[in-house]
């Protein structure tokens, strides 16, 4: 360990860091939940398959796709669904991301113990 920086500033670093994801997990909660379809397709759309495809697009897509399942209702899943749906192959990714079995395995899988705040989502 660098003789700089002990266990002990380590570990409130951390703390601090996971405080921080917890407000900023909530803030997106809740702004996701008031948000109107066409601002959650604005959204989404920023992860357009041609414009970042590979492991990064996966990396970051995968986790806003959980929490929307989390968050949303089915009705709003399915608009959502239906306007990548009508964009044709080059959304195909994303389309099936936002497909009802899709959701149905995401809140199968999703882990939220009783006592937790927020759901512990599988993705980062």
């Amino acid at each position: 360990m660098n003789t700089e920086t002990s266990l002990g500033e380590v570990w409130r670093m951390r703390n601090a860091a996971a405080a921080t994801l917890a407000l900023s997990e909530e803030q997106m909660r809740r702004a996701v939940r008031e948000a109107s379809v066409d601002e959650l397709v604005s959204l989404i759309e920023t992860f357009s398959p041609a414009r970042s495809a590979g492991p990064e697009w996966t990396r970051t897509f995968e986790p806003l796709v959980e929490r929307l399942w989390t968050w949303r209702e089915d009705d709003t899943m399915a608009a959502l669904a239906e306007v990548f749906r009508a964009r044709g192959m080059p959304w195909l990714a994303v389309t099936n991301a936002l497909s009802p079995e899709q959701g149905a395995r995401v809140r199968t899988e999703l882990r939220h113990p009783a006592w937790a705040r927020l759901p512990a989502f599988a993705q980062g």
